[in-house]
């Protein structure tokens, strides 16, 4: 059965819906409720009030596609891909690709995920 869900990360889902839950899917990346909620382009108490809500399900797949790459990248650790989160890329300028995703901009992230793991130079 886990290999049929190694494409996702299971303590980011609500049980009973099997929706992305916004405030387990922060915890798993060590982020507080205010920063998830930034990442989304909500308020800290939407994401607490509503953490499964049909709409911010868009984002949170495709922050959580770029966070299973990047596990899958990491050997598997999610440790490891907190870690890259905050640590300053050259790619990004020295940026942290967690400072991008807390101005809501997940492109910059996605496209230095994908190049890396089509085997592209930064």
């Amino acid at each position: 059965m886990t290999v049929l869900l190694e494409h996702t990360l299971l303590e980011a889902h609500d049980p009973a819906s099997g929706r992305y839950d916004a405030l387990r899917v922060g915890h798993s990346l060590g982020l507080s409720v205010a920063e998830m909620a930034q990442v989304l382009g909500w308020t800290a108490r939407g994401v607490r009030k509503n953490p499964t809500s049909p709409r911010l399900q868009e984002p949170l797949t495709r922050l959580m596609a770029t966070v299973t790459l990047l596990r899958e990248l990491l050997d598997g650790s999610v440790p490891y891909v907190r870690i890259w989160l905050r640590a300053p890329h050259p790619a990004l300028g020295g940026r942290t690709p967690l400072s991008y995703l807390l101005e809501g901009q997940f492109e910059p992230v996605e496209d230095l995920v994908h190049a890396i793991a089509a085997g592209q130079p930064d």
